[in-house]
């Protein structure tokens, strides 16, 4: 028996089980969605979170008033954190004059009440001068209006979010006058929307002139204090060289040792390696889901092709007296096994693909179904199904073939 002849064989005997079949096929359905899902959106993260980080650049480096890096990542909502020491002007002011050193920026963050025709609410403010813009030019960039410069005062630069989301329907544009804290601010700009994983607080941004700030936040910093300091390494230094000579420096500053500074200097790169760290575990727990769903679905077609040969003795009887040898019983049952796993992972993966076109029409999450993934679910459809199907063809094509004709 040649493979095609064995092929039509057993998609007729698949035709002639239909109910069963489609029932495995079913079960073989669900985990092929699971897999292009799960995969899908993990590829989209993974790839939304490094074009974003790929947005800063790999010379962007940050100040805190915290004693360690986890700190960072461990505040409030809003991005207020826990501060274990003080930044100074005199600190921006040094950093300055480090050889390397591009460009610093200084920010100063708080909450804030809000008003705007009449609705009350409170937001996160974050005071900056026009430098930081200049440095983040792909990332924070102007749908509407214009970036505020130094030396305006009472003037504010809305992120997407919080210029279409935070006041409900009533929407902020260039020209609108916002209260915060009693005090009228007229808004120069608007955000073009970011729009990934990891910018939501980004988007819902409300950004004030550091001056300004200063004066919203008075009594809550000190007259000389700055909440973060935002450097750029300029090309051809290391920016790990650069963070050193920082440490060492504003450690005199605050007359404490390097190993007990009361501050953090974090690099682009490390965060890169914390948030390809939390991925790598994210992709283990759904790599996990996606084990358990395959095992599922190879169990049903396991369990289906042993009842294919309890009910197919005296057919495998017949066939071995006309002269069918083991390894003709062995490819009819296993290729049965392999087109039950190929029909799953078609209709999986159709249906997989309009989950991942609903979850993205509903709730925007980002995915991004490569070529290898598609690859993945044929090679793992057909190979589930024929490894699932390998003890039961193997079963049936051993039976001796007198008994096989002589069960009832």
């Amino acid at each position: 028996m040649n493979l095609p002849e064995a092929t039509k064989y057993s998609f007729n005997n698949l035709i002639r089980r239909s109910l069963r079949s489609w029932l495995t096929i079913l079960g073989m359905v669900v985990g092929v969605i699971a897999i292009v899902v799960i995969l899908s959106v993990s590829e989209g993260f993974n790839r939304d979170i490094n074009t974003q980080m790929s947005s800063f650049g790999a010379d962007m480096m940050f100040v805190y008033p915290i004693s360690s890096l986890e700190s960072a990542f461990s505040g409030g909502s809003g991005g207020l954190m826990t501060t274990s020491g003080k930044l100074r002007q005199a600190d921006v002011d040094d950093i300055q004059g480090i050889p390397g050193v591009k460009a610093v920026t200084r920010g100063i963050f708080g909450r804030a009440s809000l008003s705007f025709k009449g609705k009350n609410i409170t937001g996160f403010i974050i005071g900056v001068d026009d430098e930081m813009f200049d440095m983040y030019p792909t990332y924070i960039e102007v749908e509407s209006g214009r970036v505020f410069r130094n030396g305006e005062r009472n003037v504010a630069f809305f992120g997407n979010d919080a210029a279409n989301k935070l006041f409900g329907k009533d929407k902020i544009e260039p020209g609108s006058i916002v209260q915060m804290n009693g005090r009228n601010f007229r808004v120069v700009g608007v955000q073009k929307l970011i729009g990934t994983s990891l910018s939501s607080a980004d988007d819902a941004q409300i950004y004030v002139t550091f001056d300004d700030a200063r004066d919203l936040f008075r009594g809550q910093f000190l007259e000389d204090e700055v909440g973060t300091i935002m450097i750029q390494a300029d090309s051809g230094y290391n920016p790990e060289d650069i963070k050193d000579t920082i440490e060492h420096k504003l450690a005199a500053n605050h007359r404490v040792r390097v190993d007990d500074k009361d501050f953090t200097v974090i690099t682009s790169a490390q965060i890169s390696e914390i948030v390809g760290t939390i991925l790598v575990s994210i992709q283990l727990v759904l790599g996990a889901v996606t084990l358990i769903a395959s095992v599922v679905g190879a169990i049903g077609i396991a369990n289906t092709m042993f009842m294919n040969v309890l009910e197919r003795i005296r057919e495998i009887g017949i066939l071995k007296s006309v002269g069918a040898t083991r390894n003709d019983i062995l490819m009819l049952f296993l290729i049965e096994s392999a087109i039950i796993g190929l029909a799953g992972g078609i209709i999986g993966l159709a249906l997989g693909y309009l989950t991942l076109e609903l979850l993205v029409y509903l709730f925007a999450i980002p995915v991004f179904l490569r070529l290898r993934i598609i690859a993945f679910v044929f090679i793992f459809s057909i190979g589930t199904g024929v490894l699932a199907g390998i003890i039961p063809s193997w079963r049936a094509a051993k039976m001796d073939p007198v008994e096989a004709l002589s069960y009832d």
